[in-house]
């Protein structure tokens, strides 16, 4: 993982690089793909470019899992 270093009041602080996706899409891309293997759909299919409209616009797992075809969940 790289990181930035920063002084800050003479102390030197290492801030870990993150893209602006990392832990909010992180989060909801593996709780998607959670309740479609939960609800026996197939979760290699989609990927992170069928995602992340979907999460920009702050649409909800059950919309996203309907929006994507997904059946008993």
């Amino acid at each position: 993982m790289n990181r930035k270093v920063v002084k800050v009041n003479k102390h030197v602080v290492e801030i870990p690089e993150q893209s602006p996706w990392d832990s909010g899409f992180s989060i909801f891309k593996r709780r998607i793909g959670e309740l479609m293997q939960l609800s026996g759909n197939d979760d290699s299919a989609i990927d992170d470019d069928d995602l992340i409209p979907y999460y920009r616009m702050g649409e909800s797992e059950t919309f996203v899992l309907s929006a994507l075809g997904c059946t008993g969940y």
